[in-house]
């Protein structure tokens, strides 16, 4: 009977990878966001919602790669979009603070630059964190186009939820 649970067990790990749908990227932000398809489900998406989000992003990627958090913004476009709400219904901001700061930074060996660009030409605001800049010595003629400082990320974070932003703080770490 063990031989058998084994057997079973190895088929199904090799067969259900197999069915399950690939991620895929877009309509939004087509190089970065992969998300799934989601047909059935219980729960449909209001139409007459404004989707008023600010993402508290505070964590730094290891060198030379993409913050994750700054992905999730995408992934969350494009979601939304590949299910049917309209860019214009989501009203997206992004907080920066603490380390993360450094994502913000123009230089040519910047890889968050490209997925900034493409975010802000959906209408994502980008809010950087003052306090951060000056801990950080980084001067506003360093931060890459777009961005706003502001005194900081908690007065930022206030002003936002006090107009109806939900906070999203998966990157707060």
């Amino acid at each position: 009977m063990l031989r058998y649970t084994a057997l079973f067990a190895t088929l199904f790990a090799n067969i259900v990878p197999a069915l399950a749908e690939e991620p895929s990227l877009g309509p939004v932000i087509e190089d970065y966001g992969p998300t799934y398809a989601i047909d059935e489900r219980d729960v449909a998406l209001p139409e007459d919602l404004v989707y008023k989000v600010v993402f508290d992003v505070a964590a730094d990627p290891a060198p030379g790669t993409v913050n994750r958090n700054l992905v999730s913004v995408a992934r969350y476009l494009n979601m939304h979009a590949r299910h049917g709400l309209p860019v214009d219904a989501m009203k997206l901001a992004v907080v920066v603070h603490g380390k993360a700061t450094n994502n913000l930074v123009k230089s040519g060996n910047n890889p968050n630059l490209e997925l900034i660009a493409q975010l802000q030409k959906a209408g994502v605001e980008f809010y950087v964190c003052g306090q951060s800049m000056a801990y950080a010595g980084i001067s506003r003629n360093q931060l890459a186009d777009g961005m706003q400082v502001a005194l900081s990320a908690m007065t930022m974070l206030t002003i936002l939820q006090s107009d109806s932003y939900v906070l999203l703080p998966w990157g707060a770490q």
